[in-house]
C-alpha cells in the first residue's frame, strides 16, 4: 500500500512506448472523472473536483474536493517509465489537516487502482514507491 500520510508517489515501468502509455493513462484518469491536460508528450497534468467548491468549503467539499497531479513519462529500454507523485502538502492549503489527509488518501487509492489496472492488462513490468 502506498503512503497517504506524508505524500508519496509511485514509479512504474509500463510495457509500451510513450504514445501508447500516454493514451492509456489519459483513458484511465478520464474514466474515473479526472480531467486530463496533455501539456507535453512527456507530461500529463490531471485534476478532479471543483476548485471553486474547495476554495469555498475546504475539506467539506467532499467528493468534489479539488486535486491535481502531474504524471511524468520517459521512454526507457523495455517500455515507458511513469512517475505519479503527490507532495506532503497536497490538499493542505485548501482543506487544512482534513483536506491534507483526504488528498493523500485519494491519490494513494488512485495510484493503487492504476497499478492494479496495468497488472491486470499485463502491461506492468515494475512498480515501486517514489519519494
Amino acid at each position: 500500500m502506498l503512503s497517504a500520510d506524508r505524500g508519496g508517489g509511485v514509479r512504474l515501468l509500463v510495457r509500451g512506448d510513450l504514445e501508447e502509455t500516454r493514451a492509456l493513462l489519459a483513458e484511465f484518469f478520464t474514466a474515473r472523472g479526472w480531467r486530463v491536460h496533455e501539456t507535453t508528450p512527456a507530461r500529463l497534468d490531471v485534476e478532479t473536483g471543483s476548485l471553486r467548491r474547495t476554495v469555498l468549503l475546504g475539506a467539506l467539499a467532499g467528493s468534489r474536493f479539488h486535486l491535481r497531479a502531474r504524471l511524468e513519462l520517459a521512454e526507457v529500454p523495455g517500455g515507458t517509465r511513469v512517475r505519479y507523485r503527490w507532495g506532503a502538502t497536497v490538499g493542505r492549503t485548501l482543506g487544512g489537516a482534513v483536506g491534507w489527509a483526504r488528498a493523500g488518501r485519494r491519490h494513494a487509492e488512485t495510484a493503487e487502482m492504476l497499478v492494479e489496472r496495468l497488472r491486470a492488462d499485463g502491461l506492468l513490468r515494475e512498480a515501486a514507491p517514489d519519494r
